[in-house]
């Protein structure tokens, strides 16, 4: 499943000359967490989030301090411009983190947490198509396409022991794999919990897999022999 296939289009967007009280119209109006930011051409120049609008309302509360610290004066400047400003420029993230309509849900997923956000624009080409959110991610888990099933029991079969050994490298004469009607059976004996349970999801994670029976066995260490006090 790839990013033009979960995305929100169109995208409601406003001007980076814009204020805050129309930010903050916008994002109760549409019921959406961020509102991209576009300049006079159209171009994309940051995003507007809940978390800027926040931050933004939290500060006005904050007691006025004059700039005098000439160590981090800069740093300072930059603060109050944020925590003052009735711009969107000035309180936008800039610059955006985005992704091509090609990107995969996997990719998206890591975007979102490396750079700890919760929307990404999916861009082409200079222009904006759409909108990404953690929540449209979650639906994404929760209504995979049914095309990627797969609904042929042998095939299910060599997928599963592909899976077991490309990712777990586990074969086939350890773990004895059987399936009938999608429901998997996997018998053998592995050497640790941990193993069996990562066969299960290995199996579980298989498109089509309907469940997984595990019978597979844990060895028993054998355990050191006892010295004689002597």
């Amino acid at each position: 499943m790839l990013a033009k296939d979960i995305m929100v289009s169109p995208v409601i967007t406003i001007g980076d000359d814009q204020s805050i009280e129309r930010a903050v119209e916008l994002v109760n109006s549409a019921h959406v967490g961020a509102v991209p930011v576009v300049d006079k051409q159209g171009w994309l120049v940051g995003i507007v989030t809940e978390g800027d609008l926040i931050r933004r309302i939290a500060s006005s509360g904050i007691g006025r301090q004059p700039v005098l610290d000439n160590d981090n004066r800069n740093d300072m400047l930059a603060h109050y411009i944020k925590a003052r400003s009735w711009r969107i420029k000035d309180v936008m993230t800039s610059p955006v983190v985005t992704a091509p309509p090609t990107a995969t849900i996997a990719r998206l997923a890591e975007l979102l947490l490396s750079y700890t956000i919760k929307h990404v624009p999916i861009m082409v080409d200079g222009q904006l198509l759409g909108m990404v959110s953690r929540r449209d991610l979650m639906r994404a888990m929760m209504n995979p396409p049914s095309e990627l099933a797969i609904s042929d029991d042998e095939a299910l079969l060599t997928a599963v022991r592909s899976r077991l050994g490309s990712e777990l490298g586990i074969s086939p004469d350890t773990i004895q794999t059987s399936i009938k009607d999608g429901w998997v059976a996997l018998h053998g004996e592995v050497s640790s919990l941990l193993e069996r349970e990562a066969a299960r999801v290995a199996a579980e994670s298989v498109p089509g897999v309907r469940g997984v029976a595990n019978d597979i066995l844990v060895a028993h260490p054998r355990s050191s022999p006892m010295r004689r006090g002597g």
